[in-house]
């Protein structure tokens, strides 16, 4: 793997050394994990802000939206 530099303030790096610690973890470890996790959830968020724009444009209030994604769901297992 090629070593990448990433500056964090004094605060957080305080803040991430004894969580790390005591996970486990090298502060690397708990960065790139926390870092992943955050990708993920922006991803997630990202989609769902589609999803509610999506159905905004077709009429559907957020209830009725989330019964047409039950419904398909539904459907697809059978």
């Amino acid at each position: 793997m090629a070593l990448n530099v990433l500056h964090v303030s004094d605060e957080l790096l305080a803040e991430l050394q004894p969580r790390a610690a005591a996970e486990g973890k090298t502060v690397d470890e708990l960065a790139e994990e926390s870092l992943r996790q955050s990708l993920e959830e922006r991803k997630w968020q990202d989609l769902l802000a589609y999803g509610r724009e999506r159905g905004r444009l077709k009429g559907f209030t957020e209830e009725q939206s989330a019964d047409v994604v039950h419904e398909w769901r539904n459907e697809q297992r059978r």
